[in-house]
């Protein structure tokens, strides 16, 4: 395994695709019966000379985020898992994710409808507003 320095660094999904296109023997299938990062499965592989239906994803929680169908998968190949499925999920762990994360936050209703508009009316990318104030309070707690 290589050292945490040297692994190679993913940001999207094509990325992990293409990877795993020039990789895919070394994980164990013998071809790539099919290819489409834009349908599900992503890869519909050849191992043992029966086809694998492979999802692949940044995080494994993404598989729900992006509502999959799980009956079109044997496999969720992922770089981190954070958490458990119905169906098997296998770290790739010579490459490490950096790319940006979906988190799912609860807002009081009324809250939420202001703020939108707020940002709506005023040009502003309501995620990345919520970033900067997480990063000025980091900044801000020296404990």
């Amino acid at each position: 395994m290589k050292s945490p320095s040297k692994k190679k660094i993913i940001k999207f999904e094509k990325q992990f695709a293409e990877w795993f296109k020039k990789n895919h023997k070394k994980l164990g299938f013998s071809r790539i019966i099919r290819g489409d990062i834009h349908k599900c499965p992503d890869f519909i592989m050849l191992r043992d000379g029966l086809e694998v239906g492979v999802e692949l994803e940044t995080i494994a929680s993404n598989f729900i985020l992006h509502k999959h169908d799980s009956s079109k998968v044997d496999e969720i190949w992922c770089l981190e898992k954070d958490i458990d499925l119905e169906k098997p999920i296998r770290v790739v762990t010579e490459l490490v994710f950096k790319g940006p994360r979906k988190v799912t936050f609860s807002f009081n209703s009324e809250l939420y409808k202001k703020f939108k508009e707020f940002c709506d009316k005023n040009a502003i990318m309501m995620s990345r507003k919520i970033e900067i104030w997480m990063e000025e309070f980091l900044k801000g707690d020296k404990k």
